[in-house]
């Protein structure tokens, strides 16, 4: 809910925030807040929800290798790709894919939502007519824009 444009009018007078209790109110009443469930780390809960597919993330030899590499290459981006997140393993992996996928090159991004905003924004320009259902993912709408 954004701020109302005269927001000292929304307030008691002496909150200047009030406004923002209102929202969140609203947002409750609407049904639209959402909570946040951690799940431990030893469940043995089958996960039908997240976006492990393959079941790898906690497999054994695919969390060794992952601490291999950490120890090795470091934890974390350290900066964007084209700074110095581009490491030799990420070169490897793009040369691999590409080759077995018959293409010249290839390129991995962070994510699903990463790589659906770059395919839309490489694939148009300025002025491109885009035509796009509103069921759409965010990250295809978010490309279009």
């Amino acid at each position: 809910m954004p701020m109302p444009a005269d927001h000292a009018a929304a307030t008691s007078g002496t909150d200047p925030f009030a406004w923002l209790d209102e929202a969140r109110e609203k947002r409750r009443a609407a049904g639209l807040v959402r909570m946040l469930y951690p799940r431990p780390a030893d469940s043995a809960l089958l996960d039908l929800a997240s976006n492990d597919y393959l079941g790898l993330a906690r497999h054994p030899e695919v969390t060794r290798a992952a601490a291999a590499a950490a120890e090795r290459w470091g934890a974390g981006a350290t900066g964007s790709r084209l700074v110095t997140g581009t490491t030799e393993l990420h070169a490897r992996l793009e040369s691999e894919l590409a080759e077995y996928c018959g293409f010249e090159a290839a390129l991995v991004l962070s994510s699903g939502y990463a790589a659906n905003l770059a395919a839309v924004t490489a694939l148009t320009g300025r002025g491109s007519l885009v035509v796009s259902d509103a069921g759409n993912h965010a990250s295809l709408i978010d490309g279009c824009r």
